[in-house]
């Protein structure tokens, strides 16, 4: 009979979770960090997203991230679906009543509702880390007492928010923390214009001895430039009627 030797066998990888710590944050086991989906929550007892429409059923979805709000029937809720001509409205989540689990891929957050026949919603959490301004889609209904939703954000990348919102990396196209392109060329445009007039200021103080307006640089290009400006734009005025007056004769 052969007998088994001493060898070292592997060990199956811990399961990876996301414990839940609050309604609104849970940790992933494995240390990479922190799902905190806090500062997407509604204001004024208004769901974060609200009626949003699922185009394939024709029914409309309310939800917040964290925090409870009240819409029609829905009270003290996270989750609710409203009918087409949103007068009725039924619970399907429950604030507290949250529980957060990993899939593979994706954390997925699940809400519940009622007691007896039970109502679950299921949150996909797609993290993107681009996705500043959060996007949220409505899948509908998925069986019987089930429903289905998908929330791509920053936040639902593990330590990439806190409690007041992204911590780091949140760039949003079009726009740099915040600012869009065009107030950034205004602010280059000022700045630049700054120092221009800083600069010759003091080159024409010190190197030519000027004062007063004399300080100026380029001071004869200043004082004619308002008077291209009206020119310039009784010019294009003039054109624009002219346009106009021929396009009234046809």
């Amino acid at each position: 009979m052969s007998t088994l030797s001493s060898e070292t066998f592997s060990q199956p990888s811990p399961e990876i979770d996301c414990q839940l710590l609050t309604p609104c944050f849970c940790s992933m086991s494995d240390g990479s960090g922190d799902i905190d989906l806090t500062s997407l929550s509604g204001s004024n007892g208004q769901p974060k997203f609200k009626d949003v429409l699922n185009s394939d059923e024709g029914y409309y979805y309310s939800y917040s991230p964290c925090g409870s709000f009240t819409e029609l029937q829905c009270q003290d809720a996270t989750a609710c679906f409203l009918d087409q001509a949103k007068e009725q409205a039924q619970q399907i989540g429950d604030y507290g009543r949250t529980d957060f689990e990993y899939d593979g891929n994706n954390v997925v957050v699940a809400y519940s509702s009622g007691s007896g026949v039970l109502k679950l919603t299921q949150v996909n959490l797609l993290c993107d880390p681009t996705a500043c301004d959060p996007k949220f889609v409505p899948n509908g209904n998925q069986g019987p007492g089930l429903y289905e939703m998908t929330l791509t954000t920053i936040c639902a990348c593990p330590g990439k928010c806190s409690a007041s919102g992204p911590t780091s990396g949140c760039h949003s196209s079009g726009a740099v923390e915040g600012l869009s392109v065009g107030s950034i060329l205004l602010i280059i445009f000022f700045v630049t214009l700054a120092l221009y007039l800083t600069a010759g200021v003091a080159y024409m103080r010190i190197r030519k001895q000027a004062s007063g307006s004399d300080m100026i640089p380029n001071k004869e290009f200043w004082v004619v430039l308002p008077s291209h400006v009206v020119t310039g734009g009784k010019f294009v005025v003039a054109k624009i009627c002219r346009k106009e007056s021929k396009y009234d004769q046809i």
